[in-house]
């Protein structure tokens, strides 16, 4: 189970959304950047996350960037699960290599609503009221995302 407070962002969220090129550029090193994510869409975002809390985006989360930068970022804020309408797939894929949960539901959130998910069960639960389903993910995929990222599974299991 994982539970953590909405953080809304809208649609189209690229990958220069999540961190600007020029902090990367500057060679800050990953704890320091946190306070930088989401600098474009919302600038007060990244100084106020907290650990746990879930990123809840539009459609096309995580476009045109393939940089694998980004999920390290993300994994330095301790956010664990990222919910969009939909995810490039590049994102998404990464997301998962990268052991943070890329849930794709429609919900209706706002700002600070608790969230839990149940990734066994394939659920989303909002303010311990509202139900979402969402498609369950595969074993592999599951447990890749449970182990922290695809290197850990990997290690664990030796070899996939």
């Amino acid at each position: 189970m994982i539970e953590g407070h909405a953080r809304i962002l809208g649609d189209n969220i690229s990958g220069d959304y999540i961190i600007s090129k020029e902090y990367i550029r500057a060679g800050y090193p990953l704890k320091k950047m946190v306070k930088f994510l989401f600098q474009v869409p919302r600038p007060d975002l990244g100084a106020t996350l907290q650990p746990g809390d879930i990123i809840v985006g539009g459609h096309n989360f995580g476009c045109g960037s393939s940089r694998e930068f980004v999920m390290l970022l993300l994994k330095e804020a301790k956010i664990n699960c990222v919910i969009a309408k939909s995810f490039a797939r590049t994102f998404y894929r990464s997301s998962i290599n990268q052991g943070i949960l890329p849930i794709e539901c429609d919900l209706d959130v706002k700002e600070g609503d608790v969230i839990s998910v149940d990734i066994v069960a394939g659920t989303i639960i909002v303010n311990g009221t509202t139900k979402y389903q969402f498609q369950k993910f595969p074993a592999l995929m599951k447990d890749i995302v449970t182990e922290g990222g695809l290197i850990p599974y990997y290690v664990k299991n030796k070899g996939l």
